[in-house]
């Protein structure tokens, strides 16, 4: 029910600089849920914000918009469906009554006329508002499970309800379906009307905390992704979190939080934090109220959103911040712990580059293989350009791991980029040059059609040995730049699926640096302002990086990635730059694709992975669920009989390879029929990661980058130089 927010999950470590602001008024009172939301209304900042991104849009965007009739119906439809993607809430009669403004939503916007397009975003509050009421009717009286009628998982396409008995009945079969969950999970009929009793106060209670700034996220986003599906808009909070997400680099306390109840608890500690080394708060804890200062008075937070508690709990390194807080599980006032604490920078950690070494094992042959995993291509932009000489970026963080590789002797190096979604263009440039050395990484043609070449740093490469590069189909962006460089310069073989397909390059701009007088917090526009192509003058848009060894596809290309989008960009070619390949080493892709091959026709591991994508893919295909008990506990246990299957097979192959996998002690235990804030929190939160060696694909890849090892001895000579 909560709307297009980044703050369910947030990490309390923002940037120094950035203005603090506290919660709208209306959000502040918990315990209070009106019978119908009420309408939300567009702020004189946010008129503004809209002139200036329909601005920005209209001149400067890569193919320059038109805010005429067929933009408006783009910017409404994308607005609708993500209010509504399963056509549960908006009826036949609430499209037509917006038939007017699907031919001049775009021209209000351009005018700073946001009004109208919140009419949607206000009748899907109401809407929203009504079926959890009628969810909380129902479940008082309980359902009957013996009739035989099922629920739709996929209404997508589903023609819109003409009536509001369509959308009743809709809202009944889902309510049935919460209930049923439950009921398999082992709930009593008591434990599931108390479980949703909870539920449905919490839904209502995150309705009533929903803003004028979430409506006008989604407006914007909408207008935006009808550019392009690159170009976005960023309200102030989310803005100021996107480029943290960048930077690895943050000032706060290190904590991060959910919404839980009424209440704010934390979820994870960062280690070496302020409130990591505390020693005085804990998973699980609740945040009761907030102080600011060594002596400030202490404000209430019971009832508040995430976002407003980051907004109090942030600030300027150094300062100081106390908290108030329940332990979890605890209803005693009397166990209030207070705890004071100093902002300071914070890394995170989980977020950067890793390294560790396989060993691979061939004809009695002994291999090790660098792996270093890639999550983003960060760069602390504000540090390096401030001249900061330690300034955090991912091409640092990897030459200090090809220093210890080279020390340590590895035969290969793999980079692992599956999902890393990509960042910084001048981080894709610089990690190429740490394998290739000088040379064109990357071409970059603005709107006006001027090419400019992106060049690796006239330096020497680290790593002139064997090099393998794995991706998947949620490697983009940079990642691709990066792959298509090393594949082009024919200095790395590629492994894994093809990627994304995401070719174009985009900017963030600051919408309040271009306001005259007192500076206000506007949002950024990120806008695409250019296309990239690989130096053999091919684009990877669309089409994405193919590996030169594919592995299975995941059957996922119809779900996300660049083709999946209605208004892609199309893939073009310009000129190739002149470029030096790397001369042919070792064997040649056919061999070891034939090596490939054999090997994992013979790997239990590798069909194991096999089946599993099997089922995962049945389940993606089920569009529909039966609400009878008989009939849907048949299906339960016959998906956890298969489940229990693959995971005893899973626990057998570990055994037989002598691995421990942290997943190896878990049970196979099924849907419990709970939402995410409704569980109790692990012990440590994220889980452990699992074990490299279980992962099939990791060791395949690794195993490739061996196949293409020379000897050890031109190794320690040559390689290593």
């Amino acid at each position: 029910m909560t709307l297009r927010t980044a703050a369910l999950a947030v990490l309390l470590v923002l940037p120094s600089g950035v203005m603090a602001t506290g919660p709208a008024p209306d959000s502040r009172e918990p315990g209070i849920v009106a019978a119908t939301p009420r309408m939300l209304t567009p702020t004189p900042d946010q008129v503004t914000a809209s002139r200036l991104s329909s601005a920005f849009l209209e001149r400067f965007h890569y193919h320059p918009v038109a805010f005429d009739a067929a933009f408006s119906a783009s910017v409404l439809d994308r607005l609708v469906k993500a209010l509504d993607p399963s056509r549960s809430y908006f009826t036949a009669a609430d499209l037509d009554s917006w038939r007017d403004l699907r031919k001049t939503l775009a021209t209000d916007l351009d005018n700073g006329d946001v009004a109208p397009a919140f009419a949607p975003i206000n009748r899907f509050l109401e809407r929203s508002n009504e079926s959890i009421r009628y969810a909380q009717k129902l479940s008082a009286n309980g359902f009957d499970f013996t009739s035989r009628e099922s629920a739709d998982i996929d209404r997508k396409a589903a023609p819109w309800p003409t009536s509001n008995e369509e959308l009743h009945e809709l809202w009944r079969k889902r309510a049935k379906d919460e209930w049923l969950r439950l009921k398999l999970a082992g709930q009593t009929d008591s434990q599931i009307r108390t479980t949703l009793d909870r539920r449905y106060a919490a839904m209502l209670r995150r309705l009533e905390k929903t803003t004028a700034s979430d409506a006008f996220e989604l407006v914007m986003t909408a207008c935006a992704e009808s550019a392009d599906p690159h170009t976005d808009y960023f309200v102030p909070r989310v803005a100021s979190q996107f480029n943290t997400e960048m930077s690895l680099s943050l000032d706060g306390i290190g904590a991060y939080l959910r919404e839980h109840d009424d209440y704010i608890q934390v979820t994870e500690l960062v280690a070496g934090s302020p409130a990591g080394k505390s020693g005085k708060i804990h998973v699980g804890d609740r945040i009761v109220a907030i102080g600011q200062g060594e002596s400030g008075p202490y404000e209430d937070v019971i009832g508040w959103r995430a976002d407003d508690v980051v907004a109090l709990i942030r600030g300027k390194a150094g300062s100081a911040v106390r908290l108030e807080l329940l332990p979890d599980g605890s209803a005693s006032d009397a166990s209030l712990t207070r705890v004071a604490l100093t902002r300071r920078k914070v890394s995170m950690e989980d977020q950067a580059a890793s390294s560790t070494i396989i060993e691979s094992v061939d004809n009695g042959v002994l291999r090790t293989i660098g792996v270093v995993t890639v999550p983003s291509f960060y760069e602390d932009f504000d540090a390096h350009h401030a001249g900061d000489p330690n300034y955090r970026s991912l091409t640092r963080d990897v030459s200090g791991m090809l220093a210890d590789f080279a020390r340590k002797h590895v035969d290969g190096v793999l980079l692992d980029l599956r999902n890393d979604g990509g960042g910084s263009l001048g981080e894709a440039s610089g990690l190429a040059g740490l394998f290739m050395g000088p040379g064109p990484v990357v071409q970059v043609r603005n709107a006006h059609g001027e090419v400019d070449v992106q060049k690796a740093p006239a330096t020497p490469a680290s790593w002139t040995g064997p090099l393998g590069v794995l991706v998947n189909h949620g490697s983009a962006s940079a990642s691709e730049i990066f792959a298509a460089a090393i594949q082009d310069r024919g200095r790395g073989i590629i492994i894994g699926e093809r990627t994304f397909g995401k070719g174009t390059v985009q900017n963030l701009v600051d919408l309040s640096t271009f306001m005259d007088g007192p500076k206000v917090a506007l949002g950024e526009l990120k806008m695409t302002i250019a296309e990239f192509y690989r130096i053999n003058g091919t684009s990877t848009q669309l089409l994405g990086v193919t590996p030169d060894i594919t592995f299975p596809d995941q059957g996922n290309e119809a779900l996300f990635g660049e083709s999946s989008y209605d208004n892609a960009l199309p893939n073009s070619h310009i000129p190739a730059v002149a470029f030096e390949r790397s001369p042919p080493s070792g064997a040649t892709t056919g061999d070891i694709a034939r090596l490939h091959e054999a090997r994992v026709a013979h790997s239990s591991r590798w069909a194991l992975m096999l089946d599993e994508l099997k089922a995962s893919q049945h389940a993606l295909s089920v569009r529909s669920e039966s609400l009878n008990l008989a009939e849907r506990k048949a299906a339960r246990n016959a998906e956890l009989s298969a489940a229990r299957a693959l995971r005893a097979r899973h626990l057998a192959i570990d055994a037989s390879e002598g691995v421990h996998d942290a997943d190896d002690a878990s049970a196979v235990e099924g849907d419990d029929g709970l939402v995410a804030t409704e569980r109790k929190l692990p012990a440590r939160w994220p889980a452990t990661k699992s074990n490299p060696a279980t992962d099939p694909q990791l060791q395949e890849a690794a195993q490739i980058v061996a196949d293409k090892a020379p000897t050890a001895a031109f190794l320690a000579h040559g390689a290593h130089s």
